[in-house]
């Protein structure tokens, strides 16, 4: 909340606005519980003789599937037909070697729902699940969708929510009983005017699916409420474009940068933290627009390639590839594995940050060699770590506008399902760019105090007399665009 109370102070912002912006509406802490399946977790090594005459267990082909940890996770009817031997709950599934029978059980989780605020519009944000999710995380996420949507200029406010869990751990089965809960339990606090959720973090389209379906099952005006949830498959309302919208968004904003410096896009070199949609969108965009990708850093590894990585076969080894359970860059054979110390030290034009936040630390700043952070992320910069690149004068496009792409097209997506339209992907692009550019250009302006009035945006209104850092000034173009609801609309008693 520095920012905000500094951009607060600047603008002079009105002492019950900012009252009303410091905490959220609402704060939903609750359970789901779900039915696990059984599991299959492999045996230690030394336990292996003890079992060296068990026979082989035999059994479907479809049976099993393999979770990231090692286990296997089995299907509700996986046992019909199966020719088994066991001792003391140990089974042989031949060359896959010795399990153990772990015997399903029925599991809670924690889950959340922070309703931030709604002075311009529905709360709206993503469902992340994740282990390293609690309501102080999801506070700060809730307040950054409301500054997030004012700056998009949609007519939506801020929210956040999701489970704590790993969804590597389980089975799709299994993930879709724990949504459906989920959303079964989110119906009275939710509805496509009230609170409309998205994907996030370890969450994608067909968890949306699967979530709609559970609001809008059985109601008698059911195809009004798709607009419940956004980032649905397009083939049950989505919007075209949604899936690479932040992707696209962040790659708008680096090309915007790259015009602004009299720089060329072609050619420059950039490296990546984080591969899931959000990096893997941008990084086919911008290679297409002629950058090159040298190094990706995830939580399980990092690649490099100073020639540049083929990011088609990356996208093909992380998302496209069975075998890969942890969905990482580890083993890609296109790339040299480096450590992760060593990927923040590497040359390059701009680094995109889009894996968790509080990844650049001061110490982590004070190494990279770049030109342009470009925040894919959610608060992937620290305060440190702010302070250490504006010293160097490395340049910052700030999450807040660099990645809402996604929750501006969710706005296009939710109007579509409105007015029961379908948009082309061009249709979708082109509006995406001219929001995207228009507001980093008034973010600029702050910045540099350049007031400017052209026929596509007017800085003008947001000009506070002096220059300020971008991640202030995107603060400052939030701040009096919600501001103006509270001050025009007044207070309701």
């Amino acid at each position: 909340m520095e920012v905000f109370h500094a951009a607060a102070d600047l603008v002079g912002l009105n002492g019950r606005v900012r009252l009303e912006l410091e905490e959220p509406d609402y704060e939903h802490i609750f359970y789901v519980t779900a039915d696990l399946n059984d599991r299959l977790a492999p045996i230690a090594p030394a336990e292996g003789a003890r079992y060296a005459k068990l026979a082989a267990s035999s059994l479907r082909q479809d049976a099993l599937i393999p979770l990231f940890d090692g286990k296997f996770s089995l299907r509700p009817d996986g046992l019909r037909g199966a020719d088994l031997h066991v001792e003391n709950g140990v089974i042989r599934l031949g060359e896959k070697g010795l399990f153990h029978i772990e015997e399903g059980k029925s599991r809670r989780f924690k889950a959340y729902r922070v309703q931030h605020n709604q002075a311009r519009g529905p709360y709206k944000g993503g469902t992340r699940y994740h282990n390293a999710v609690s309501l102080d995380v999801f506070k700060m996420l809730a307040a950054e969708m409301t500054w997030k949507t004012a700056i998009a200029d949609v007519p939506f406010g801020g929210g956040k929510g999701g489970i704590k869990l790993d969804p590597r751990e389980y089975s799709k089965d299994e993930l879709e009983a724990i949504s459906l809960r989920y959303m079964y339990k989110l119906k009275p606090m939710i509805g496509p005017d009230i609170d409309i959720p998205a994907p996030d973090v370890g969450t994608n389209g067909e968890v949306m699916a699967w979530m709609f379906r559970q609001f809008s099952d059985g109601e008698r005006e059911r195809h009004t409420m798709r607009g419940i949830v956004t980032g649905k498959d397009v083939k049950i309302g989505g919007s075209e474009g949604r899936v690479k919208a932040t992707g696209q968004g962040l790659a708008f904003c680096v090309e915007e940068w790259f015009q602004d410096q009299g720089l060329s896009l072609e050619g420059s070199r950039f490296i990546l933290q984080g591969f899931g949609n959000v990096g893997s969108c941008a990084a086919e965009i911008l290679c297409a627009m002629g950058a090159r990708l040298i190094a990706v850093n995830d939580a399980d590894g990092t690649v490099y390639n100073p020639d540049g990585l083929d990011v088609a076969a990356l996208v093909a080894h992380v998302h496209q590839n069975r075998e890969n359970l942890k969905r990482s860059v580890a083993g890609f054979a296109g790339g040299q594995a480096i450590s992760k110390n060593d990927f923040w030290e590497i040359e390059a034009d701009f680094l995109l940050p889009c894996a968790l936040g509080d990844e650049i630390t001061g110490d982590v700043a004070s190494r990279i060699k770049v030109k342009l952070v470009a925040e894919g992320a959610n608060h992937p910069t620290t305060p440190e770590g702010d302070e250490v690149l504006a010293a160097r004068k490395i340049d910052l496009i700030p999450d807040i506008i660099a990645n809402s792409g996604g929750v501006t097209v969710s706005y296009y997506e939710w109007i579509q399902n409105k007015r029961m339209e379908h948009w082309t992907e061009a249709e979708v692009n082109a509006r995406l760019e001219k929001a995207i550019k228009s507001n980093y250009r008034i973010i600029k302006d702050i910045s540099l105090d350049r007031p400017r009035r052209t026929p596509e945006f007017n800085s003008t209104p947001f000009m506070i007399g002096r220059k300020i850092p971008t991640r202030t000034a995107a603060m400052v173009l939030a701040l009096k665009r919600i501001e103006a609801h509270y001050l025009i609309e007044g207070f309701s008693q």
